[in-house]
């Protein structure tokens, strides 16, 4: 769908009542689009867009200019990489936990279809985070883009790191695609790793 694969067996995605959140945007709406037109209702969040406020994309495509954290706070700035040397978070993005995003929107008691994660290495708190409040249990299907970059998480974060990801398949993920980047440099290693889980377990 667009650039992210996604499970359609057994109904997986429902022809009614489908809700897709895709936190990473960064003005490619091509997978937030497709999953639009079989029918979801699909909330796209990218804080970085400085330029775009929160409007209808589509008749289902919503944008939000805030992004996903493990705590809700307004002044958030973002460790530097080249991707946001040409988004400088001006007097910091706004940042929200999921759960209070689902508050915000009216979606609490809703469920939802496919949670998209790419947030450039702010992925192992968030679904550490989202481990941690039970509330990843509920989601059908988990696509997330793994990062390791040259500094970021720091070294001595990484075996957090690891151990979230293994959290995500004792959790009863199970993957069923893989995509991978890996960009050795003289120094060190960046790491991409694009991931489409199916929860196997799911309440």
């Amino acid at each position: 769908m667009g650039n992210w694969d996604v499970c359609f067996d057994d109904n997986l995605v429902p022809q009614n009542n489908c809700l897709v959140y895709s936190f990473g945007i960064h003005y490619d709406f091509s997978f937030d689009e497709a999953m639009a037109a079989i029918g979801c209702t699909v909330y796209s969040f990218d804080p970085s867009m400085l330029d775009t406020a929160d409007h209808k994309r589509g008749d289902r495509v919503f944008f939000q200019r805030i992004g996903i954290s493990d705590k809700d706070d307004d002044d958030f700035v973002p460790s530097v990489d080249e991707y946001d040397e040409q988004h400088p978070a001006v007097n910091g993005w706004p940042k929200r936990r999921l759960q209070t995003i689902l508050d915000l929107l009216g979606h609490r008691k809703e469920q939802l279809t496919v949670l998209k994660l790419d947030i450039e290495g702010y992925e192992w708190d968030v679904t550490r985070d989202l481990l941690d409040s039970g509330i990843l249990s509920s989601v059908p299907q988990f696509l997330v883009e793994w990062h390791l970059l040259k500094d970021f998480p720091p070294q001595e974060r990484v075996p957090d790191a690891v151990e979230t990801y293994f959290r995500v398949r004792d959790m009863g993920f199970q993957f069923f695609h893989i995509g991978s980047f890996f960009h050795p440099l003289p120094n060190y290693l960046i790491m991409k790793a694009k991931v489409a889980y199916l929860n196997t377990k799911r309440n």
